[in-house]
């Protein structure tokens, strides 16, 4: 049982997370702006708590401590509040900052009522922080937040008991109502969303080069060309004589050829540097959509052919590429790069008929390396 336990929870904080793949999926479903004004009503609410704790204090005669802090947290909070409903999404570090900001932000204010058991229930409002880690942050992010807040219920609890203003069963069981589920809730999230999430990710990459699939590749590109429109350029490439490798090697060498071409793709187009969606659209078939001209697409091909020579296996391969590029507008994107892909995969036929392992672009040859 102790074993299972185990690989359950490697599996669990070893599943891979991805915060731009995760907001990108909000921002194509429509969904983006609706959590930004979610979370911003939570941070809101937050400092209306902060101040109506020092108000309320004040009214029924309890003794809140650093009032002037606690009186910051609630300004800060609603300030908050204000940029998630009006301003962009933040980035993954300033997102981080804002949860880091909120467990100690709640942890802080509750630490100011000199009562540790009318303080308690506050703890609640850690598990509203555990499922915005969920959404965005992943297991390792939540595993932090939950290491964190079982230490506050510890010191709180700790603290309960010392003061003794009421009868340690009565702290006990109010620790054991609250304490699984400001820590469990956000764990049955975090796994139901980590199923869900990698079924989507399933449904838009190839399974076997983890590329987009063609599905992917369409809700990739809409991300990859800006709103205003701009210059796109498109590589199809193909692998030439692939049922000739399949026939003499068997189907799992030609695997192998895939998967390293797949991974030559990646490499020159991290070795130019460039924004680009990459996706395996057919058998042997790969599209790169690059955010560039000319210029980019000829170097992106030129890498290409040296990263596949330099591939390791008993098959060497070699590929066919065709280019293409033109100005995409972002409310067309799809339909426009679909041309530009139809373009790029006539001149990559014209490639394969003048023997293969060339560059061919819309408009004419281009010399191979």
């Amino acid at each position: 049982m102790e074993k299972g336990f185990r690989d359950y929870f490697r599996t669990w904080l070893r599943q891979p997370f991805d915060f731009d793949w995760t907001v990108n999926h909000l921002r194509s479903r429509g969904f983006l702006r609706i959590h930004m004004v979610f979370i911003g009503s939570f941070s809101l609410l937050y400092g209306v708590t902060a101040l109506l704790t020092v108000l309320w204090a004040q009214m029924d005669g309890g003794a809140v401590v650093a009032e002037p802090l606690v009186m910051i947290i609630a300004v800060s909070s609603a300030m908050l509040g204000v940029l998630w409903i009006f301003g962009p999404w933040p980035t993954e570090r300033q997102s981080m900052a804002f949860a880091v900001y909120a467990d100690i932000a709640v942890v802080t204010v509750i630490l100011c009522y000199e009562d540790a058991f009318t303080a308690m229930p506050g703890l609640a409002l850690l598990a509203a922080n555990g499922i915005y880690i969920v959404v965005v942050h992943g297991p390792r992010a939540l595993l932090a937040h939950l290491v964190f807040t079982v230490a506050a219920f510890g010191w709180l609890y700790t603290w309960a008991l010392i003061q003794e203003a009421q009868p340690a069963t009565l702290i006990t069981v109010r620790l054991l109502v609250l304490l699984p589920t400001v820590v469990g809730v956000p764990v049955i999230v975090q796994s139901h969303l980590l199923a869900l999430r990698m079924g989507a990710v399933d449904a838009l990459h190839d399974p076997l080069t983890r590329l987009h699939n063609r599905r992917g590749l369409d809700v990739a590109v809409e991300q990859l060309v800006p709103v205003d429109g701009g210059q796109i350029g498109v590589l199809a490439v193909d692998i030439d004589k692939f049922k000739a490798i399949n026939d003499a090697f068997g189907h799992d060498a030609g695997d192998r050829v895939l998967v390293s071409v797949a991974n030559a793709t990646r490499d020159a187009v991290s070795a130019v540097e460039v924004h680009a969606v990459i996706a395996r659209t057919g058998g042997e078939e790969f599209v790169v959509v690059v955010a560039g001209g000319p210029y980019v697409l000829e170097r992106v091909a030129t890498v290409l052919h040296r990263a596949v020579a330099a591939s390791d296996g008993a098959a060497a391969p070699t590929v066919s590429v065709g280019l293409a590029c033109g100005h995409i507008s972002g409310k067309d994107a799809v339909a426009g790069v679909h041309d530009l892909i139809d373009r790029a995969d006539a001149a990559m036929y014209r490639a394969k008929h003048a023997g293969g392992d060339r560059t061919v672009t819309a408009e004419g040859e281009v010399a191979p390396d």
